[in-house]
């Protein structure tokens, strides 16, 4: 089982710093990036279209604000 955490920092200029833990098959491994305003980043878990879910994801919305992953926890919630 593949699972993520995340946590979104927003910095100046409308940049965001995302951090994710990801731990898979008793893996863990940190990755650290940043977004700029123009590009696309998932509003819950931080993926972006470089740096997508573990196992694979796509955009949900027209907006790319929030990914399948993400949208399939909600409504299953």
């Amino acid at each position: 089982m593949t699972e993520t955490r995340s946590h979104l920092i927003r910095q100046s200029a409308g940049v965001v710093r995302v951090l994710r833990l990801v731990c898979a098959d008793g893996r863990a491994w940190p990755l650290a990036y940043e977004v700029s305003p123009h590009e696309d980043l998932c509003i819950r878990c931080g993926c972006t279209n470089i740096f997508g879910c573990p196992g694979g994801c796509s955009w949900a919305n027209a907006s790319h604000t929030i990914c399948t992953r993400c949208l399939e926890k909600e409504l299953l919630s």
